[in-house]
């Protein structure tokens, strides 16, 4: 079965976009894009320190904020604004760790 076609004199007009189906409330929303904007920050930021000092302990740190902050904006569907912030913090993170790593067997090798 198919619909009639409009006349001729008139233009199709697509619906509207859906609405947000979110099950959470919008304060709910706010509040966890917040965290998310906090942790991609902080997880960037303890990256990059990282590779001038302690690449452990702060890619550790780093790669844990960036994980959490990637969870969030996958369960909650916010801040996708700030996920590329999160990669990158976690991709850092995990240089930090592998260089500290290769630093530490270079050092016990060459010694």
């Amino acid at each position: 079965m198919s619909q009639p076609l409009p006349p001729n004199d008139q233009h199709f007009v697509p619906p509207p976009p859906p609405t947000s189906n979110s099950i959470y409330p919008p304060d709910v929303l706010a509040r966890q894009a917040a965290i998310v904007a906090s942790n991609a920050k902080t997880a960037l930021i303890l990256s990059i320190i990282g590779f001038f000092c302690a690449g452990f302990i702060l890619g550790y740190l780093a790669f844990r904020k960036a994980n959490e902050a990637l969870e969030i904006i996958q369960i909650y569907d916010v801040a996708h604004d700030k996920k590329g912030l999160a990669m990158t913090a976690k991709i850092l993170s995990i240089v930090d760790i592998v260089g500290w790593i290769f630093m530490l067997i270079l050092r016990f090798t060459l010694a």
